[in-house]
């Protein structure tokens, strides 16, 4: 694609009229909505899920209703797709985030968490997957990247069966608490995920 024909980031995230609705074999993505905030309290209050996180967990469901109200102002705002992972009974059972958009570079983050009763299942590799698919396609990235504790192994596996590549580890990067952690880039190329889609 020449270069004064890229799709221009910004303006595609503006005309977004709403969350785009992403539909896999298992789960679907949509935006929060406040009947969620249960669900999402049990996702961000479980130690397991937060283990590796840069926050610790959740006290109170209260901080998924801010949850949910800081993502839709971020969306209305178009900082950031934090869509809800769901399952077939539209029971929230995660989240993928696409964010830290750079036009210039034609980049932008993904993050995601799952419930632990879900882990195993290649559910997460699904969700983020519908994510990139959606994001090279509609916004032209040239690059995804994404960010884990080393120590996060699940994480790391879902990152390389998605083709990411690690990219190196910055030390202490996040406080956890008093706990001063690692955090490991990883980072896929447009050419490279579509190569493995042929």
């Amino acid at each position: 694609m020449a270069t004064d024909q890229r799709i221009d980031i910004t303006a595609t995230l503006g005309a977004l009229p709403a969350f785009p609705q992403l539909r896999g074999k298992r789960v679907r993505l949509r935006g929060p909505t406040a009947g969620d905030a249960d669900d999402l309290f049990a996702l961000f209050s479980d130690p397991e899920v937060m283990r590796y996180w840069s926050r610790a967990p959740m006290r109170e469901r209260g901080e998924a209703e801010g949850l949910i109200g800081e993502i839709l102002d971020a969306f209305s705002k178009r900082e950031l797709l934090n869509w809800v992972i769901v399952d077939a009974d539209d029971r929230v059972i995660g989240t993928t985030t696409l964010f830290r958009f750079d036009p210039r570079h034609r980049r932008a983050e993904v993050g995601y968490a799952l419930r632990s009763d879900h882990w195993g299942r290649g559910l997460a590799s699904e969700a983020v997957s519908l994510a990139i698919d959606w994001a090279l396609r509609t916004l032209d990235l040239h690059r995804v990247e994404a960010d884990i504790d080393p120590r996060n192994h699940a994480s790391r596996r879902v990152l390389e069966r998605l083709g990411f590549r690690s990219e190196g580890v910055l030390r202490e990067r996040f406080f956890v608490g008093d706990e001063a952690t690692d955090s490991e880039l990883f980072g896929v190329l447009a050419t490279e995920w579509r190569e493995r889609r042929r």
